[in-house]
């Protein structure tokens, strides 16, 4: 379903209004146009999703910033060759590393006691747009995306139906990612709802986040009193935010 542009809000919550409308916006643009403002929806197999943006603009993220025993720390052999062998080793970090947060956020779903040790998150690439992780024999399918600015990362294992997914990027302005520590999260979750109310064609009202009811730090899409919950993931990074969710059929 496509979605469409809603009003602006004036002062402080702006930022996210704008990023919101431009996200929602180009949902109805081709699947082609994957830039700083993307929403794209997709058939997948997703009971569980979970989702991660890199601003690779960021100053950790810059050619040269890491610590000389970062990707020891945070890769298994099989992916430090990969990175030894890379003409794009910066890039290929930060897409290696995308993939294994998105998997982990999938797999927390499954098991809330799930402990993020990078290295056993196993990720194998199948160029820039794809990966598949392995962690503790679970498997995650992931979606990626590229680009000059970020990567981001949508993972997703596997459902009893094919359900469709939304998902979202947004750029923040300077003002959104400089004012307190909640303001990236919050932008995430108002463009989190603002995208979803069109493309579900619900009122405003119909839909919160809320926790999934086994941690409270898992985000959960609420429909409505009678309708239930559905797997939402949030994220934001630098200049970025970003959400993930898993449409209801």
């Amino acid at each position: 379903m496509p979605a469409r542009r809603g009003g602006r809000a004036s002062g402080e919550n702006s930022a996210a209004n704008n990023a919101a409308n431009n996200a929602e916006n180009s949902a109805e643009n081709s699947a082609e146009n994957n830039g700083e403002n993307s929403a794209r929806n997709s058939a997948k197999n997703n009971t569980m999703i979970g989702n991660d943006v890199v601003d690779l603009g960021d100053a950790e993220c810059l050619p040269g910033a890491c610590h000389p025993r970062f990707d020891a720390r945070v890769f298994c052999p099989s992916e430090l060759a990969l990175l030894s062998g890379s003409t794009e080793p910066d890039r290929t970090r930060w897409v290696l590393w995308a993939a294994k947060e998105s998997a982990y956020k999938a797999a927390r779903r499954l098991d809330p006691r799930t402990v993020f040790s990078p290295p056993r998150f196993v990720v194998e690439l199948h160029g820039y747009d794809s990966a598949t992780v392995t962690a503790g024999g679970r498997y995650f399918s992931v979606d990626l995306v590229a680009t000059c600015d970020y990567v981001h990362a949508v993972a997703y294992t596997g459902g009893a139906s094919a359900a469709h997914s939304c998902i979202a990027v947004a750029r923040l302005s300077v003002n959104a990612r400089g004012q307190g520590p909640d303001r990236p999260s919050a932008a995430a979750r108002k463009i989190a709802l603002e995208t979803l109310t069109r493309v579900l064609r619900v009122a405003p009202a119909e839909l919160t986040i809320c926790c999934d009811g086994r941690d409270r730090r898992i985000p959960a899409l609420c429909l409505g009193a009678n309708r239930g919950l559905t797997a939402l993931s949030l994220s934001h990074h630098g200049r970025f935010v970003a959400f993930a969710c898993a449409l209801p059929s």
